[in-house]
């Protein structure tokens, strides 16, 4: 894997987190409060899961890539242009 790979994979998964962070409000109008009790902690777990399956893996290989994640965050809110 070349740089510009692992920073795809970094796009794919800050994709991934946001789209599933998207369901929050939905099951919070839609579901019970005890419904989206659970649903919250499986939506954090399968964010959890993708950070752990794919950005640590990419980060340990391309540590250079960290900081640049950090500084598009705080320029653009975005973890790659």
């Amino acid at each position: 894997m070349d740089n510009e790979i692992a920073r795809e994979v970094v796009r794919a998964v800050f994709r991934s987190s946001g789209e599933l962070e998207k369901l929050l409000p939905v099951l919070k109008k839609e579901c019970g409060a005890e419904d989206y009790k659970t649903y919250t902690r499986q939506v954090a777990m399968a964010i959890d899961g993708i950070h752990v399956a794919l950005l640590d893996k990419v980060l340990k290989q391309f540590p250079d890539l960290e900081g640049e994640i950090e500084k598009n965050l705080a320029r653009t809110g975005r973890a790659m242009p």
